[in-house]
């Protein structure tokens, strides 16, 4: 049996690829609490307002193409915790990410 967190995790897993993958600002951060910190190549973003300035851009600056390619090529999901490697080619020869999940949410 699947423990609950891992079923939470899966389902808050899934909408957040949903919603990047459809464009949708205001639905990624949905998947985000208040307080979130969001951990990046460039340094932490913190709280609402900066991880929605990251989404958008993201989201804006998408080549054409790359949604249709997304392929989440590994997925590991255990308790609050989840990791993917994903790719986009070829815009993205791979990439990582890692959830963790808090009441339905990314803390």
């Amino acid at each position: 049996m699947i423990p609950d967190a891992t079923k939470r995790t899966e389902a808050a897993l899934k909408r957040h690829v949903a919603a990047i993958m459809a464009g949708e600002a205001d639905s990624v951060m949905r998947n985000f609490a208040d307080d979130a910190v969001v951990y990046t190549s460039e340094g932490p973003l913190h709280g609402q307002d900066a991880i929605r300035a990251d989404i958008e851009s993201f989201i804006n600056n998408t080549p054409e193409g790359m949604r249709d390619n997304f392929e989440v090529v590994r997925r590991d999901i255990d308790g609050d915790v989840a990791y993917i490697t994903w790719k986009a080619e070829p815009f993205v020869l791979m990439a990582t990410e890692t959830f963790v999940v808090t009441d339905d949410k990314i803390p």
